[in-house]
């Protein structure tokens, strides 16, 4: 097939072109050009911006294709566009698209996990963020509106090389610069379905091989486990053989790890756990790679770069702001010592639920 790659460039976008190639398909890539990723200099690439229709119209000109795949750009713009052009239209998307991801406007909380049953945003008042979801989601009726046949793929948080937001700098530069301690708002109880790059590849690429079950359906993407933000946090510093403590401070309190840490500064859901098991059934969807085992892929891409700063990139927000994390640790140490000092509480005891009578036929000590 003649394959249009829309994107390609990021942290996803080489192993779905690897595999397109791998799968015998002769792919196109159409980006900004504004980096060029290394091993896909054999394939061929259209730069212009996707975001724009005269761009877009302009970089494709006449041409058509069997398959898009749209990764990157306003799809408002890019469904339209490619209608006539292709044969079949595989969109990302996101997890925002789910009523309550924002809990603002008095959604109701998500459930767990969430289906790609649970509905979308409709409505989105004055709310920024709810505005937000609703044109992912009318972006999802563009597609099916202009591509009956289509397949939307809805990403969650990634991680990989390359990613725009590399969420796990925030501990691996902490334990590069000898931290032994690291604020984690509510102690990182919070659950959010991540998805390795090379797993994300692989849903999209179930998607284009299985393209009869695919056509009109929407899947949830993610890896088959589910780490807290303790959890996540944890696992990166035991991979790199450090001991770092995570220090449990309330969200109202730790305001520069809860904009830093949580996904979009902390304005959405507490969990957002996805269900894959349509993917699963319906592509024989399996994942390309352990999340561990990405941990540790992407772990080592770290450390052939010792230099590597995340601070250039505009959507990361971490300060590494040390002197005021010491500050707040201990302030709020001392103040939890205060409460606790000065308040008199009764701990309960633990108490087994069942009855142990001593002796048969009565009751035990607590009367069961």
């Amino acid at each position: 097939m003649q394959v249009l790659v829309i994107g390609g460039t990021g942290p996803t976008g080489p192993h779905i072109v690897r595999g397109l190639l791998e799968d015998g398909h002769d792919v196109t890539i159409f980006h900004r050009g504004t980096h060029e990723p290394p091993g896909l200099a054999d394939v061929e690439h259209l730069h212009g911006d996707p975001h724009f229709r005269d761009s877009i119209d302009e970089a494709l000109g006449t041409r058509s294709f069997d398959l898009a795949v749209a990764m990157y750009g306003r799809v408002r713009h890019l469904a339209p566009a490619l209608a006539g052009r292709c044969g079949r239209y595989v969109g990302i998307s996101g997890v925002p698209v789910y009523r309550g991801y924002f809990p603002g406007g008095g959604e109701a909380a998500l459930p767990m996990p969430v289906t790609e049953d649970h509905p979308v945003v409709t409505e989105s008042s004055g709310d920024p963020a709810l505005r937000f979801s609703r044109r992912l989601a009318d972006a999802e009726a563009a597609v099916f509106a202009r591509h009956p046949g289509a397949t939307i793929l809805r990403f969650p948080m990634l991680y990989g090389p390359d990613n725009a937001r590399p969420h796990e700098w925030s501990v691996v530069r902490r334990v590069r610069d000898g931290r032994r301690r690291m604020i984690l708002p509510d102690g990182g109880l919070q659950i959010h379905t991540r998805c390795a790059a090379r797993n994300a590849a692989a849903f999209v690429l179930a998607a284009v091989r299985g393209a009869d079950a695919a056509a009109g359906r929407i899947y949830n993407c993610g890896d088959p486990v589910n780490w807290s933000l303790r959890d996540w946090a944890e696992t990166v510093a035991r991979l790199m053989g450090a001991e770092l403590e995570m220090v449990a401070v309330p969200r109202e309190i730790a305001l520069e790890a809860t904009t830093a840490l949580l996904p979009l500064a902390g304005t959405t859901a507490a969990h957002c756990v996805l269900s894959t098991e349509r993917a699963r059934r319906e592509l024989d969807y399996r994942p390309a790679v352990d999340p561990v085992e990405a941990l540790e892929e992407l772990l080592a891409w770290y450390e052939a770069r010792p230099g590597f700063d995340a601070g250039t990139s505009p959507s990361f927000t971490d300060r590494f702001d040390y002197a005021t994390e010491d500050a707040l640790m201990a302030e709020y140490g001392a103040a939890a010592h205060r409460v606790t000092s000065t308040v008199v509480q009764h701990p309960a005891p633990p108490v087994h639920s069942m009855p142990h009578p001593r002796t048969p036929g009565l009751v035990d000590h607590r009367g069961r």
